[in-house]
Parts: structure tokens; C-alpha cells; sequence
């Protein structure tokens, strides 16, 4: 797993480097190298006009070296101070870059400059944690201008404008075309609006060790650790030895949700479903999903009624995990939710399971370490009554209710103990009705096939999204659809495999 760093956790990083003998100012120098080989690299040619735009830190200052960088190798570098450099190592860069560029100018000079081939932006680091200013807005605007006329936009180690921890869009932000970070990505870049306005990403290292870290930093999935933690197959096992799920879903005019999640649960690995659901919904669901068993439920106005207690604690009974939520409607029976909850089996709770909690406190306080909730942010403030900008910040107050915690989102984010895991695989094709559905499934199968419930959610988030990626490949974004995504989970098992 990679780590994923707040502004803090790499500040204190570059400290203890700092504070192991290596001098502030060399740091500055690999980083800038660094930013300028990139650069150069984009642009194939160093014969080219570049304006950097530094601020007054550190960013800045990486900034400034770079242009002097990037002159040397025979570009034609035009610095803009944005604010007076403040630190001393930005400072002394600036000095150095002044004898050497070939312009430097103040901020009330940019409208007097030429289309360039590229805008470096170094005007805010990880430190932002306010506004932008009027000023800086109207920079960002010319960037952007000269970015749709052709222009390569790269910001150093973050857009500037976006927070750093949160992905958050302060006032204004620079949309880049590649941003070059330093030695691990931040949260930011993968949070909130993290992903639109960073474009490429690519990490480089300037001599901070992983050792630096705290160990309870974030850390993002990676193939390898999928198939650390997948549950092993022996050549001689049969159905009973994946676990036996129950799906308790669907309604009158839902049944597809039933379906994919049985569906996906199928694909994913489960020996034996079977959907609990209302009765008059079974010859459906027998039809979509022939490989599951179907159990009809006494029913209400076409939703899961009361007097199916008894028969859902037949139900239960036998089954190495539980998937409760998807297309239940919100006038299932909560008296068939609670006995769900109370029964000693994993469960999966997800979309109309999680609303129902969330109207329901005497169900909250069911919750428990036996308990896996996947919801999206909407689902997430019904049962938070609130929400702040941070994911993480989330996830971390939804786990306090008890269960485990999966937050869905184009980064998701799993809490594990202690610890936060990003999820960052997966497209904008897969934002549509059915896909948390899909991972429903996906999870149940893999706690019902022997996986501990805290690695299901986030093996299971990263084998969805993956599964995702695929479906894009093969369908388009805007047209795949979320039965595409189960029908690529094969696809993701082969990636993750070889």
C-alpha cells in the first residue's frame, strides 16, 4: 500500500530529513530538478517560452530554481512573483533566478506577457488552507485562458487553490495538465475535486524516507495487496466451501436491484446465493438471475412486510453472510431489519437498509463490529445529520456508530481500525443507479468466502472499481452500464492475478 499524506504528515516528514543533517536548501534543488525534467519531458523540447509562477514558500522557491533549471538547459524562462518570497531558501533561489531567467516580473505585469508553451505553477504548496485572493484569481484565469489556447498547465506538487487534505476548491483553482508531487501523492489529490483539476499525476522522489512517516498515515490500495488478501481456491473445493450469501433486497419496481447484487456476488465468487425478497417479485428475479435460490417473503404494497419475521429468520439461518438494502424501498419492514441486524451472521448493509437505519435510532444502536455500511455521501448525511468537507473526516465519525465503514465516492474511503485506506481506482462511468448495488454484492461475497469484514470492504471497493476501469475500456464511459461492471469482475480477477 502507498502512503497518502496530510500537509502535516509531510511537513513533519521533510523535518526529520532536515533534521537528519541533509540541508533545506539541496531538498529544494532535487525537487526543482525534478519538476524541470518533467517539464521538459511534456514539452519534448527545451527550446520553448515556460512562465513560472512562484509564491512566497516553498513552492515558490521549487519555482524559482526550476525556471533557473530550466533556462540553463536553453529555455526561455519568465518568472512571475506572485508575492514576495519569505522563506530563506525561496529567497535565495529567487536572487539566483533573477541573473539568470530571461524576465522577471511582478504580478501586475501578467497581462503584459505572451502566449507561452507552458504556465508552471508554484504559487501555492500543501499550506493553503484559505481563500485565494482577487489577485491570484485573476492569474488563474489567464492561466486558464492560455491553457484552452494550447498551453501545458503543470503545477508543482499541487494545483494551487485546492486543499491539500480535503480536495476542496478555495475560491479558485488552477487546472493543470500534469502535476508533479513529491514523494507521495497528498490526500487532495485524490479527494473531492482533487481528481478534475490535477490532470496527470506523477510522484518523484527527493530523498524522504517512508520511515519518516507516522505509521498511521493513509495509504492507498495497490494490486499486489488484493491478491495478498483474496481468499485462496483449492482445485479440489466445491460450493459449499465459498459460503452460502443472503441477499435480502428488492422491491415492486426494484427488482433490479435484487438482481445485480445477486449477480455480482455470483461473479464475484459466492458458492451459493440466494435472494430473500417479496413474493411477487421471485419469477423476476428467478428469470435475471437463474444461479440464485429465491426465498418469497410476505409482502406490503409490493415491499417486504412485517409478517415476514419468522420467515426471514428461516432464512437465516445457515448463511455465512448477509447483503440487506439494495432496492428494499423505504417502506420494507423495520421489524425484519432489526432481527437481521440482531442475528449473529456478517451483514452488508447498504441503500434503503442504511435510510431506514438512519430514520431509525433504535436501529443505530444495533450496529456493531459484525456490520459492514457502504453508504454514499447522501446516505452518509442522513445518518451523520451533516457533513464536512473532508471524506475522511467522515468516514471516521461513521465508524463511530459501531460497524465498519466503507464511504463511497470517486475515492473511497474504507476505515480499518485505526487506519483510513483509500480506494482510488474507477471512472466517472460508474456514477450511475446500480452500482453501489454491484459492490454490495461484491463485499458480501468476499466475507461469505472467508475474507475478514474490514479487508472485504476495501478489497472489495478496489475489485469494483476495477472491474469499472474494464467495463469503461470496453463500453465508454458515459455508456457502460453497471451489469458491465459485473460481467468485468472477470477481468479484474485476471489483472489482479498476473
Amino acid at each position: 500500500m502507498k502512503p497518502i499524506v496530510t500537509a502535516l504528515e509531510m511537513r513533519q516528514s521533510e523535518q526529520r530529513l532536515f533534521d537528519s543533517g541533509v540541508p533545506s536548501i539541496s531538498v529544494m534543488e532535487r525537487a526543482a530538478l525534478r519538476l524541470t525534467e518533467a517539464l521538459v519531458q511534456k514539452l519534448g523540447d527545451t527550446q520553448k517560452t515556460c512562465i513560472f509562477a512562484c509564491g512566497a514558500g516553498g513552492n515558490g522557491g521549487d519555482g524559482y530554481a526550476a525556471a533557473r533549471l530550466f533556462n540553463k538547459k536553453g529555455g526561455r524562462a519568465i518568472v512571475v512573483e506572485v508575492y514576495p518570497p519569505k522563506s530563506a531558501d525561496a529567497i535565495k533561489n529567487a536572487e539566483l533566478s533573477k541573473k539568470s531567467v530571461f524576465a522577471y516580473v511582478g504580478l501586475s505585469a501578467v497581462d503584459t506577457l505572451p502566449l507561452p508553451d507552458a504556465w508552471v505553477d508554484c504559487v501555492f504548496g500543501t499550506g493553503l488552507t484559505r481563500d485565494i485572493d482577487e489577485n491570484v484569481k485573476g492569474l488563474i484565469q489567464r492561466i486558464e485562458s492560455d491553457r484552452r489556447k494550447g498551453a501545458l498547465v503543470v503545477s508543482c506538487d499541487i494545483p494551487s487553490g485546492l486543499h491539500s487534505d480535503t480536495g476542496e476548491i478555495m475560491g479558485a483553482c488552477v487546472q493543470a495538465d500534469l502535476t508533479v508531487t513529491f514523494e507521495w501523492m497528498k490526500r487532495g489529490h485524490l479527494l473531492g475535486e482533487g481528481k478534475d483539476v490535477c490532470g496527470e499525476i506523477r510522484v518523484e522522489t527527493i530523498g524522504v524516507k517512508e520511515e519518516y512517516l507516522s505509521p498511521s498515515c493513509a495509504k492507498m490500495i495497490e494490486k499486489t495487496d488484493i491478491k495478498r488478501i483474496l481468499p485462496k481456491r483449492k482445485h479440489s473445493a466445491h460450493k459449499n466451501d465459498f459460503g452460502h450469501l443472503l441477499v435480502v433486497a428488492g422491491s415492486l419496481g426494484m427488482a433490479g436491484a435484487a438482481a445485480m447484487c445477486a449477480k455480482s456476488a455470483l461473479r464475484t465468487g459466492a458458492g451459493l446465493v440466494t435472494i430473500a425478497c417479496p413474493a411477487s417479485i421471485v419469477p423476476i428475479l428467478q428469470t435475471l438471475v437463474p444461479e440464485a435460490m429465491c426465498i418469497p417473503l410476505s409482502e406490503r404494497n409490493g415491499a417486504i412486510a412485517d409478517s415476514a419475521k419468522d420467515e426471514i429468520l428461516s432464512a437465516l439461518k445457515g448463511k455465512t453472510a448477509v447483503c440487506v438494502g439494495p432496492g428494499l424501498s423505504r417502506s420494507a419492514s423495520k421489524i425484519v431489519l432489526e432481527e437481521i441486524l440482531k442475528y449473529p451472521v456478517p451483514v452488508v448493509i447498504d441503500a434503503d437498509a442504511i435510510n431506514n437505519i438512519s430514520e431509525n435510532p433504535y436501529l443505530i444502536k444495533l450496529l456493531n463490529q459484525n456490520h459492514a455500511l457502504t453508504p454514499h455521501p447522501g446516505e452518509a448525511k442522513r445518518l451523520l445529520g451533516t457533513l464536512s468537507n473532508d471524506a475522511v473526516e467522515n468516514a471516521v465519525a461513521l465508524n463511530r456508530f459501531g460497524a465498519n465503514t466503507l464511504l463511497k465516492g470517486a475515492t473511497t474511503v474504507c476505515v480499518k481500525g485505526g487506519g483510513v485506506l483509500f480506494s482510488a481506482s474507477g471512472n466517472s462511468g460508474m456514477a450511475k443507479g446500480g452500482s453501489g448495488d454491484v459492490l454490495t454484492g461484491i463485499v458480501g461475497a468476499l466475507i461469505s468466502m472467508g475474507a475478514d469484514i474490514q479487508d472485504a470492504l476495501w478489497l472489495g471497493s478496489e475489485l469494483h472499481k476495477i472491474a469499472g476501469d474494464f467495463a469503461k475500456e470496453k463500453c465508454g464511459e458515459y455508456s457502460m452500464l453497471p451489469t458491465d461492471t459485473i460481467n468485468c469482475i472477470k477481468d479484474a480477477y485476471e489483472y489482479i492475478f498476473t
